[in-house]
């Protein structure tokens, strides 16, 4: 085995290594012109995700392989959205329905592997963050397809300027939707973006009890560990 694959079979440096990913993936919204570095970072948070650290589950074996085809299938939609035109609306079908699906599977994978470790670490709450983060990113890349095949599921934004380019070129739009679904996630609610038609409102609604969810469950866990961990050095002293 190469030092390469000892080290990412290592779980300390695959948390570290998503935490990374997952800002990467942020960079887009700052700097739309950098908007390629932003879906760079959704295709490595994936791979990372279902093939390098699913070999550390304790899944069955048919469970692992789902979750690996799910990942690739994820994402193969998205750049297949990002190079179609925007007025092929369906393209962002299979993307938002792959990456619902990724997201809710992964958050409980990485979830369930925080609270099988001992200790609380600093990969530990570095994976932790990047789990969270990783739900405001999904949710903006749904949002951001939900828009291309309901145009106008979010106000003031108007992609009808775009019609005749491909989604990665109407990467100001995007980043605006990626900001509000970072608000729905915060539950912070600016109102200056606002989901107006039905499926875009369920969708912020998701997104606006996922987050505290989230939190809650992290926060249970991450306390549990460190209790134990503080229970652990009293009986050794």
């Amino acid at each position: 085995m190469g030092l390469v694959q000892r080290i990412l079979l290592r779980d300390g440096t695959q948390l570290k290594l998503l935490l990374l990913c997952t800002l990467i993936a942020t960079v887009g919204f700052a700097f739309p012109r950098l908007d390629w570095a932003t879906y760079i970072g959704y295709t490595l948070i994936a791979l990372l995700l279902t093939q390098v650290m699913v070999g550390s589950s304790n899944a069955p074996d048919w469970s692992d392989a789902l979750y690996r085809g799910l990942g690739l299938f994820a994402v193969a939609t998205m750049w297949l959205w990002l190079l179609t035109p925007l007025e092929l609306i369906y393209s962002g079908m299979p993307l938002a329905l792959s990456w619902s699906v990724l997201v809710g599977w992964s958050v409980i994978r990485l979830v369930t592997r925080l609270a099988s470790t001992k200790r609380v670490t600093e990969a530990l709450l570095m994976g932790a963050t990047a789990g969270y983060l990783h739900i405001g990113l999904t949710a903006g890349l749904v949002m951001s397809a939900l828009e291309t095949i309901q145009p106008g599921s979010f106000e003031p934004l108007d992609l009808t300027n775009f019609s005749d380019t491909s989604v990665l070129a109407s990467a100001r739009i995007f980043s605006a939707i990626n900001y509000f679904a970072f608000v729905c996630l915060t539950t912070v609610g600016f109102g200056d973006i606002s989901p107006v038609l039905p499926l875009a409102r369920m969708v912020s609604v998701a997104t606006s009890v996922a987050g505290p969810l989230y939190l809650a469950a992290v926060m249970g866990v991450l306390i549990g560990r460190y209790a134990s961990s503080l229970e652990r050095q009293s009986r050794d002293q």
